[in-house]
């Protein structure tokens, strides 16, 4: 299932077969974006009544998009918090060399 056929590849996701094609991906992280979209649709499958192919991918593509949000959002603030704790500490030591 990794390899690569010009520019197809194929990819297995809640027990349907697609192909990947254009572009230039590489197999191997293709693969496991495939593997993890199937896992977040089995997961919910298993712990829901929720039957319906379409509902499943909607909130497996909603708790993606979530987890994508949720991570910018902290690298941001982390981001800010350095920036902070940097202008702090470049304080500091501008008020050393003064001394």
């Amino acid at each position: 299932m990794l390899e690569k056929d010009g520019d197809k590849i194929p990819i297995r996701i809640y027990n349907r077969e697609f192909v990947i094609e254009g572009g230039n991906w590489d197999p191997l992280y293709i693969s496991a974006l495939a593997k993890y979209v199937d896992e977040q649709m089995n997961r919910i499958a298993n712990t829901s009544n929720i039957v319906d192919t379409s509902r499943v991918a909607v909130l497996a593509a909603l708790n993606i998009a979530d987890e994508l949000f949720r991570l910018r959002e902290s690298k941001d603030t982390s981001g800010q918090e350095i920036s902070k704790r940097s202008e702090e500490l470049i304080k500091l030591l501008d008020q050393a060399l003064k001394r």
